[in-house]
């Protein structure tokens, strides 16, 4: 499993493909996106899961990234 943090909304990582000595390999895996949960930070910060806490953590940054005053009030 990833845990995606990139902040392109069309993008999504899902697997990874690879070369070596002419041949090729790769690997496909579930996502979890932290920007698709943008809209559900109160029930995160609700949610018994330590998970669902670091998820509202990271979009309160991404949120006030740049504002100092925004920063304090989150």
């Amino acid at each position: 499993m990833a845990v995606e943090t990139a902040s392109r909304v069309n993008w999504r990582l899902n697997g990874l493909i690879y070369q070596l000595f002419g041949g090729e390999g790769g690997i496909l895996f579930p996502t979890v996106r932290l920007l698709d949960y943008a809209n559900r930070t109160k029930s995160l910060l609700e949610d018994p899961n330590p998970f669902a806490l670091l998820t509202a953590v990271h979009l309160f940054t991404r949120r006030t990234k740049g504002d100092p005053v925004l920063s304090r009030l989150a």
